[in-house]
């Protein structure tokens, strides 16, 4: 059989037939069978590589793909979330391959979060980079991302602020692991001044806790302490030194007599001197929140307390550059204000 009697794409070498694809610059050879089975075998073969191929871009492996090539380049947190959302993506669109999905395919998928509008434009923002990536990789048309005619929910502002009296009672909720009815709070938790540490800095400095947890103690420099926001770090790449006063001064000074700057890298550590992780310190925060009697607080609302406070008293400018935010704009989504600003009237 002559070249041109061959099916497209294949092509004869040492006595095979051999589907022949691009794969870059260069040039992937398939076999498919052995030339003196015959035609009805080699179509037989080419069925079965087409009906293989046919899953090749489909949402499980662009899933996969990307988890492998894009998520490894954001931060740790980040990935631990993103992993979280791939799953349930996933699943939901394990039949789908990456051109079919539709606009209504994803409104479908998002109807479940809808009582959850910081949830739903999450995962609406997830989908729409799975599908960019589809598009990258050539298995969606350029300019046909199926998420982008879907509107997003809005968000009611965060308004909740920490007084200085809560934030007193959390740390004391840190400290103590239980209260006596009649003689307060008695079992120390032997995590305690760790975290109460934690806070402190969180509060004093403005970081994410994820920048915090990340911190070395050769980010203490002489005039203050370093940070390089991982948030940031692939756009803006801000650098925020925040200057020494004594209450900082104070929170690295305890760090230090805690004894474990000899044995370990990082600045926050379990009692077995392993690095804080960010499940760790989330758990021992709500259970300091819950022995307080709070209700309502996050622990990023330290960054957004630290940040209103910056901006009554110094002023939105000394704010933003605490916050590391490239606009002012970007501030005061952080800026929370427990009373009104007073002004006078307009005649």
């Amino acid at each position: 059989m002559i070249k041109s009697d061959l099916p497209k794409r294949v092509h004869t070498k040492n006595g095979s037939y051999y589907y022949v694809t691009a794969v870059g610059k260069k040039r992937k050879w398939t076999k498919l069978c052995r030339v003196k089975e015959g035609l009805p075998r080699l179509y037989r073969a080419i069925a079965e590589l087409t009906a293989a191929d046919t899953m090749d871009d489909s949402v499980t492996r662009l899933i996969g793909d990307w988890l492998v090539e894009v998520s490894p380049t954001h931060a740790k947190k980040t990935q631990e979330n993103e992993s979280y959302m791939c799953r349930e993506v996933g699943k939901a669109f394990f039949e789908f391959r990456s051109k079919e999905v539709t606009p209504p395919d994803v409104v479908t998928f998002l109807k479940a979060y809808k009582a959850m509008p910081r949830s739903y434009n999450a995962y609406r923002s997830h989908i729409r980079e799975l599908m960019r990536y589809a598009e990258e990789k050539g298995w969606r048309p350029p300019g046909a991302n199926p998420v982008n005619s879907i509107r997003t929910m809005p968000l009611k502002a965060r308004t909740r602020y920490i007084t200085d009296s809560e934030l007193r009672r959390i740390k004391v909720g840190a400290i103590y692991s239980n209260a006596h009815p009649t003689k307060g709070f008695k079992t120390k938790n032997r995590s305690g001044l760790m975290l109460c540490a934690l806070i402190d800095m969180a509060y004093l400095t403005g970081q994410r806790i994820s920048d915090l947890l990340s911190m070395e103690w050769s980010d203490v420099k002489q005039n203050g302490i370093l940070f390089e926001p991982a948030k940031v770090a692939g756009s803006t790449g801000v650098k925020v030194l925040i200057q020494w006063t004594p209450k900082l001064h104070n929170v690295v000074d305890r760090l230090k007599a805690l004894k474990r700057a000899d044995i370990t890298r990082w600045m926050f550590t379990t009692q077995g001197a392993q690095k804080f992780t960010y499940s760790g310190a989330s758990t021992a925060w709500k259970r300091a929140v819950k022995r307080a009697g709070v209700r309502g607080v996050t622990f990023h609302d330290l960054k957004a307390k630290a940040i209103t406070d910056v901006d009554d008293i110094r002023g939105m400018m000394d704010a933003q550059k605490m916050g590391g935010h490239s606009t002012q704009t970007q501030t005061a989504d952080y800026v929370r204000h427990k009373k009104a600003k007073q002004t006078g009237a307009t005649r």
